[in-house]
Formats: structure tokens, sequence, C-alpha cells
């Protein structure tokens, strides 16, 4: 039974962008999803000129958003 809820939630999802209030279409990460051991996970979206953190359940559900206040690239000193 707890496989055919995940296989409900799998696929295509949407919300409305707190940010512009456009309708933003994605897919759930499924692959990278099966090696999360602690949820909610948090997966960042990338939308027109702002970025965006939502954050999964273990169904596949989304559970909270957050409005990335930055977007920095990190690099490794030697």
């Amino acid at each position: 039974m707890s496989r055919q809820v995940v296989l409900m939630a799998e696929g295509l999802k949407w919300f409305q962008c707190p940010v512009c209030k456009e309708s933003i279409h994605w897919e759930v990460p499924t692959d990278e999803l099966k090696e999360v051991k602690r949820f909610p996970a948090p997966i960042v979206i990338k939308h027109k000129n702002h970025y965006l953190i939502c954050y999964l359940d273990s169904h596949r559900q989304l559970a909270d958003t957050e409005v990335a206040i930055a977007f920095i690239k990190g690099e490794s000193k030697e």
C-alpha cells in the first residue's frame, strides 16, 4: 500500500511562485530522493531571476516553500 502512495505522489508538480505569482511546473527528482534519509528534503528551484527552496516530505508532497535571498557560488581553496 505504501508503494502506491509514493507512485501517486510522483511526477509533475506545480505551485504558485511566492515572488512573481506565476504557476511553476516542475518534476519531482525521483532518483535523487531514493537516497534521502531525512525529511523534509530541500529542493532548489530556479525560476526566472529568483530561487526557491521547496521541502518535500517522505510522500513526495510539498511540505514548505521559502524564497532564497541570494544565490552565491562557493569555491574550495587548496
